[in-house]
This record gives C-alpha cells, structure tokens and sequence, in this order.
C-alpha cells in the first residue's frame, strides 16, 4: 500500500472505530427512549389483544390529560368522564312508563337521568373524592399513561439499532398495560432516540408521536358537561346502577 494513503487511512478508521464505541448499548437506548414520555408532552395510540383501541393526549405541563378510548379527560384539577353502554332495564322500564303515560314523575325522571347518563352524549364532572375506580384516579403529572417506562425498564434481553428486540419479564401498571409474564417485544426508536413503536408480544401494541408539540386537551363547553349523579359514581366504582 502507498504510505502517503495508508497515513490517511489509517487514522480515519480509528476513528470510525472508535465513533462505534460511543453508541449507546441498546438497553441504555431502551431507557433514554421514554425521556420524552416522562416530559408529558406527547400523543399517544394503543391497540391491546383484544381488538380494544384507544388513543390520548399527555401535556403534563397543563396538567391536562385526554384519553379518548375511555372518554376521560383530565383538564387540569377537573376531571370529566362519558359513560357510553347498554342502559339495559332502566331504558326498558322508561319506554314502558312513556308509553302508558303514567307513573311517579321523579320515578320517570330518574329513569331518564340513568339513561342519559349512558347515552355518552354528555362528559360528566367528578368529584374525585367519590371516586374509587383506580383507572380514574391517576394523578394529572403521571406522565406514562401506558405504562412503557416499567415495561421497558423490565427488559430482560436487548439487541439492534433503530429497532430494538428482545424478551422483557414484568408485571406491570398501567391504564393501557396489563403485562404478565415473559414476552417478546419490539421497540422503534426515531432519529432521535425516542420511543414510536411498542410491540409485545404481536398483540399488543403502542405508538408514540407529536413529542413536544402536542394540543393542550381543554375543558369541555360549559353546554356539554354537568355534574355527575350519584348514579354515576356507582357505575364508575364498579357497583350496579340503579
């Protein structure tokens, strides 16, 4: 080889190896990939095992929290709630009343209360000292709604790059997180070491965007929400309406 090129080459692939060396290891890749999560400051979707989907809006820095999939919104010290099922017997039991035109007037309206309540038309204010349901009493600065910083932080086994897979072993917390177990996963990192893409297992997955630049969710219309009957907090705390 030419001395004059080998002079040049060799110190240019020292320093090519040495630029390796720097690159961060890919569980330490793994834990720097939710700082931007932890900054609360985020969108967020998710699609768990069962076909149940859900997607949300972090901004930590309003204290404010949207999570479309269980119609939640945390809008600063408020919190609002939509109940969206089958009134069931309370909306068979109206429809007769209607239809004979008779019955207690407060019996008829009380009916109608249950049934609009789950009509999900209208967001709900709680009072959070009525409410016991742990999914609804989160704190506004908990910034990893999913839950991917313990899942991650419980990774057992990591290899790769800009996708890092592996094997993670955890049991942990979370409103879009109920993993057990061993399972396999697959984590996309942007260009700059964020987290965008979670899989685990090939069910359930979580996908991450607009860091820094997400809506501050707002309060509702003053028109759209009420407070929310007693009827409400026995639904949300898991006990039978009336």
């Amino acid at each position: 080889m030419n001395r004059r090129v080998a002079a040049v080459l060799v110190p240019l692939l020292a320093l090519g190896l040495g630029a390796c060396t720097d690159d961060p290891d890919p569980k330490t890749a793994l834990a720097g990939s939710t700082a931007g999560i932890k900054a609360g400051n985020y969108t967020f979707s998710v699609t768990l095992p069962d076909g149940t989907t859900g997607k949300g809006v972090v901004h930590t820095p309003a204290a404010s929290i949207d999570l479309t999939s269980t119609s939640f919104l945390l809008a600063g010290a408020d919190r609002y709630v939509k109940l969206t099922t089958d009134p069931g017997e309370a909306n068979k039991q109206l429809q007769s009343l209607q239809q004979l035109g008779t019955g207690d007037p407060k019996l008829v309206d009380g009916l109608q209360s249950t049934v609009d309540m789950l009509s999900g038309k209208t967001w709900m204010k709680l009072d959070p000292a009525k409410v016991t349901a742990a999914r609804y009493t989160f704190p506004a600065d908990n910034a990893d709604v999913v839950g991917v910083t313990a899942l991650l932080g419980a990774a057992t086994t990591a290899k790769g790059g800009d996708t890092i897979t592996g094997t993670l072993t955890a049991a942990t917390k979370g409103l879009f997180a109920p993993v057990t177990g061993s399972v396999p996963y697959a984590a996309t990192l942007d260009d700059k070491g964020r987290l965008t893409k979670l899989v685990l297992d090939g069910k359930w997955t979580a996908e991450f965007s607009g860091y820094g630049a997400a809506a501050t969710p707002a309060a509702p219309p003053a028109d759209q929400a009420a407070e929310a009957p007693d009827q409400a907090y026995a639904a949300l705390n898991g006990q039978e309406t009336p």
